[in-house]
């Protein structure tokens, strides 16, 4: 999940290009169609060594791109509360992914079409959700946690977490312009497992082993 945080990042962030957005979107079909067999069918070896590729594809995107909230925050998470990267990645990507969703709908759409999901006569605004629901899904399938409360965020530290967030270069490039209060709003959210117009509604999710 945390090279899929790289690719979706990287794809939509605002100092992404024709390259790095052509090796992101690829990285994200790859991870789509391999992670959940490399999580459930540990001893395939084909699917572990597409999710290394995918990795290093998604790292080669965001080298030249950059990245964006998810990571001005996550980063954050592992100084304040020694929560491991890749679990703060993916418990944050999915309201992340809300709050940018009106900036960049359409490279969701394209997100949601690269993890298989089919968008045929959605709109685009309805086919970007899709790319939400699903990692929502993804989430929910290996047992990653919903909400940071349950990974030992408290809000009695929010003032401080927003502070260091916002010190992230990250936030910058964000696709969506990004103000303290929007930081704030996004921990809250993700605190409390906050979605709106019932995004983790959106997919019907399945995987195959």
């Amino acid at each position: 999940m945390d090279a899929l945080t790289l690719a979706i990042e990287s794809y939509t962030s605002k100092t992404s290009n024709l390259v790095s957005q052509a090796l992101a979107i690829y990285a994200v079909k790859i991870i789509g169609e391999n992670l959940m067999k490399a999580y459930f069918v540990g001893t395939d070896i084909e699917s572990r060594e597409k999710m290394l590729v995918s990795s290093m594809i998604a790292g080669a995107a965001f080298s030249q791109s950059r990245l964006g909230n998810v990571h001005a925050i996550s980063h954050t998470f592992g100084g304040v509360f020694d929560i491991p990267h890749g679990i703060a990645n993916a418990a944050l990507l999915p309201f992340v992914m809300e709050f940018n969703l009106p900036a960049c709908p359409d490279k969701f759409k394209d997100i949601a079409i690269a993890l298989g999901q089919d968008v045929t006569g959605l709109s685009t605004l309805e086919a970007a959700k899709k790319a939400i629901g699903t990692v929502i899904e993804m989430n929910r399938a290996m047992n990653i946690p919903l909400n940071i409360k349950e990974l030992g965020v408290s809000l009695n530290l929010l003032h401080k977490l927003v502070e260091d967030s916002m010190r992230s270069g990250n936030v910058l490039i964000n696709p969506r312009v990004t103000k303290a209060n929007d930081i704030k709003s996004i921990i809250e959210n993700a605190y409390h497992g906050n979605f709106e117009g019932n995004i983790n509604k959106v997919v019907d999710f399945s995987y195959k082993i």
